[in-house]
């Protein structure tokens, strides 16, 4: 199928790796990522997680400086 979608080596491992990716970058959690899989262990689901640079820099830069935190406080 792949062939005649013009994709020459594409298998379905890489699509399962894509696939995980996509529903993480979408906003699913690991254990979702988990059970639509059909793994028993998360670890066997983290391999397969290549989540989207954009994304990474999105969840530091949601997380607050020490400077903002002290200065909630006064």
């Amino acid at each position: 199928m792949s062939r005649r979608a013009g994709i020459a080596s594409l298998h379905p491992h890489q699509m399962r790796h894509a696939f995980a990716s996509n529903v993480l970058d979408a906003g699913g959690t690991l254990d979702e990522v988990q059970d639509l899989l059909g793994h028993a262990s998360i670890t066997s689901t983290q391999v397969y997680a290549h989540p989207d640079p954009a994304r990474l820099r999105a969840a530091v830069d949601a997380v607050p400086s020490p400077r903002q935190t002290a200065g909630d406080d006064q």
